[in-house]
């Protein structure tokens, strides 16, 4: 093997094995090696594109649109970047000529450039629709288009500035005397070239993610605060106070607003216990008030003073429509909820009897469970990313720097960690992500039908 080869895993010599033996020998591993991950990278990638075009729940998402775009720029590394590569790293040199490799470098940039940047437009997406409500809403597929018209813009004027003569001017020589097919080496390319698809990348996902963390600490801080459960029933308090309530309410109009001085921070519920009977509020004896007290409760804080806009006889309006409404806490005879709560009329409203805990709250913890899932799954994509990235752009801006030659077993290393990323992109998606392991399984099973398998 020629002094120019790149040597990504070094085989001593065997006994009874000549050198060119060993030689190819060690091709034949390294080449092993490579097509097995260029066959993952293009396999895998090309099933979450076949997932999103098919399921039709993924299709209509907006923010599907952004990691469809990642797969194909992925796909294409598999099949035209890294062949090429494969084919350099098992020869050792560059026989292609000169515009061939500023046709592979340039594909090569631009892919992975864009790569990067559609890493950081998710981590925007996912920062948007944590910290504005409405973001969700306005996430139309007119806005994420034109995120990725920015994103393969960019991606493209940084891949074909060499092209147009920002190179250095050994880069000729270097293809055709060295045989050694490498990017723009003028230092002001790669110092522009580094921090446009790495360094600011790499700035910009940290801090997203850094106000994505904290935003989502004081969001679980409040869905806590607004959660609408009682968590004790057999310790409620009792009130006895809060049946004026019931009572003045059947002489008021049936649309009333509430002044945030006068509105009663708790509502009073009539409750059945569990060895007796329901009471009722126009009972005049004694133990039957007794009765009363003790089958009243107080529900602190469902409504808050300072958020209720209107109560009315039609029902109730909220100011914050993240806020649950009184609709949670009252029923109807004709529509009675799935958590078989009982109901009692007391002339203007109709409350349950028996309170356990409410489906709002298993809803906000699925919800909260599903946003932690999520934000694992794209903190494990970029910490791979910055691991398989991070080793070719310090050896990227090292060498025009320093002017010194990097041995090729570590541009070979380094080259290879940044195209595996683009294959390991498809298998995260299908571990964490059960949208895609579900269309995945569908997928398959009509392969597997398709082809007659049981």
């Amino acid at each position: 093997m020629s002094e120019e080869s790149t040597n990504l895993l070094e085989i001593h010599e065997l006994p009874y094995l000549s050198d060119k033996e060993s030689e190819l020998l060690q091709n034949i591993f390294i080449g092993t090696l490579l097509v097995v991950l260029i066959l993952f990278c293009v396999v895998g990638n090309f099933m979450v594109i076949l997932a999103i075009l098919l399921e039709r729940d993924l299709r209509s998402r907006p923010q599907y649109y952004l990691i469809f775009s990642l797969a194909v720029a992925d796909l294409f590394v598999g099949l035209i970047v890294t062949p090429l590569g494969a084919w350099t790293t098992v020869s050792g040199s560059w026989n292609l000529g000169v515009t061939l490799c500023d046709f592979w470098i340039s594909v090569d940039v631009l892919l992975c450039t864009a790569s990067i940047l559609h890493l950081v437009a998710i981590a925007l997406d996912r920062y948007w629709s944590i910290t504005d409500i409405y973001y969700v809403q306005n996430r139309t597929p007119k806005r994420i288009t034109w995120m990725l018209v920015i994103i393969w813009v960019l991606s493209l004027l940084i891949s074909i500035a060499p092209i147009f003569g920002w190179k250095d001017n050994m880069f000729a020589s270097r293809v055709l005397e060295e045989h050694r097919c490498l990017i723009s080496q003028e230092i002001s390319y790669q110092v522009f070239s580094t921090a446009s698809a790495f360094y600011i990348p790499l700035i910009a996902i940290i801090c997203i993610y850094f106000r994505i963390m904290r935003a989502a600490k004081k969001r679980f801080k409040r869905e806590r605060d607004r959660k609408t459960v009682i968590r004790h029933g057999n310790s409620l308090h009792t009130s006895m106070e809060n049946n004026k309530f019931l009572k003045n309410s059947k002489n008021d109009s049936n649309n009333k607003k509430c002044d945030k001085k006068e509105s009663l921070p708790t509502i009073p519920v009539i409750i059945k216990e569990d060895n007796g009977d329901v009471s009722n509020s126009k009972k005049s004896d004694s133990n039957s008030s007794n009765e009363e007290d003790k089958s009243m409760i107080k529900i602190s804080h469902l409504v808050e003073s300072d958020e209720v806009n209107e109560v009315s006889s039609k029902g109730y309006r909220n100011s914050r429509p993240s806020l649950p409404t009184m609709k949670a806490f009252m029923t109807s005879t004709n529509n009675p909820p799935q958590t078989s709560l009982e109901t009692i009329d007391t002339g203007k409203f109709k409350f349950p009897k028996k309170i356990k805990r409410k489906r709002r709250s298993k809803e906000i913890n699925s919800e909260s469970r599903r946003e932690r899932k999520a934000w694992r799954t794209l903190a494990i994509i970029t910490g791979t990313f910055l691991v398989c990235w991070t080793p070719f752009f310090l050896v990227s801006l090292y060498r025009p720097i320093c002017g010194c030659k990097i041995p090729d077993a570590v541009e070979g290393i380094t080259s290879w960690l940044g195209y595996l990323n683009s294959a390991i992109n498809p298998i995260i998606y299908t571990v964490f992500s059960l949208d895609f392991r579900l269309a995945f399984q569908r997928i398959l099973k009509r392969l597997c039908f398709i082809r007659g398998f049981p």
